[in-house]
């Protein structure tokens, strides 16, 4: 997925929220997806739930991604031993966030993370340490997600920490911030989202929404957005249970 993106190409993920079945990742790849998300900010995921996620995801060569609570060394270190493919930093607005996600999620010399490879994410195999390390360092995948006006102001500075691989834009929140809770076709968040768009690229980054909503992805994907997480097994669910009913009460 990493050379994927960074080559242009377009990958449309899912988020998982709350529903830990390892299992729903091949359901995922068998349906066409590229990627899962893991909400482990606002989801109640622990952390063998997610060794198990990123189990699964390995065996399949299915991309697991975490979205982490903050950035902060002991969870960043145990998502990332635990095999997972990336991690997505939620509310990130300055340069020195972007600066620490790649200090304690990239191994020397471009980074500080903590050295223990026998563990999944070295497939209990790593070989020469300097040869592995390196891997992995090629291997992981960083992303900032911007929420805020601050985020927005700042892109430019976030996108050039060496290490990062994206951007993602998480709407809900940047529109409540923007005092326009609910509304993403107002003219500050069509600015907003296109600075964004504008900066990643300059910086020769992929950038990306998290949202459910089909109008605003396609609005996204014609300014020159190629990542999108568009809903969650919970609203899919929801709205496969809702046509049901429909077409059986019609």
């Amino acid at each position: 997925m990493k050379q994927e993106i960074r080559g242009g190409q377009e990958v449309t993920g899912v988020f998982l929220s709350e529903i830990a079945a390892p299992n729903l990742l091949r359901l995922m790849q068998a349906s066409g997806l590229d990627y899962v998300i893991v909400d482990c900010e606002h989801g109640y995921f622990d952390y063998s739930q997610v060794a198990a996620l990123a189990a699964v995801g390995n065996g399949i060569h299915f991309p697991v991604i975490v979205r982490i609570p903050s950035v902060a060394r002991d969870c960043i270190q145990k998502y990332l031993d635990a095999g997972v493919d990336g991690l997505l930093v939620p509310m990130l607005e300055t340069k020195e966030q972007a600066r620490m996600l790649v200090r304690y999620g990239k191994y020397a010399p471009e980074g500080k993370r903590g050295i223990s490879t026998m563990r999944p994410h070295s497939n209990y195999n790593p070989g020469s340490l300097q040869e592995y390390t390196s891997a992995a360092n090629g291997r992981i995948m960083l992303f900032a997600q911007i929420e805020t006006q601050k985020g927005v102001d700042n892109i430019g500075d976030i996108v050039s920490v060496p290490g990062l691989d994206g951007i993602f834009i998480g709407p809900n929140d940047l529109a409540c911030d923007l005092g326009t809770m609910g509304d993403f076709s107002t003219p500050a968040m069509e600015r907003c989202i296109s600075t964004v768009i504008e900066e990643s690229k300059k910086a020769g980054l992929p950038s990306g929404i998290i949202t459910s909503k089909t109008e605003l992805i396609k609005q996204c994907r014609c300014k020159g957005m190629t990542m999108f997480s568009c809903d969650s097994e919970l609203g899919l669910l929801k709205k496969g249970i809702l046509e049901m009913r429909k077409r059986s009460q019609g």
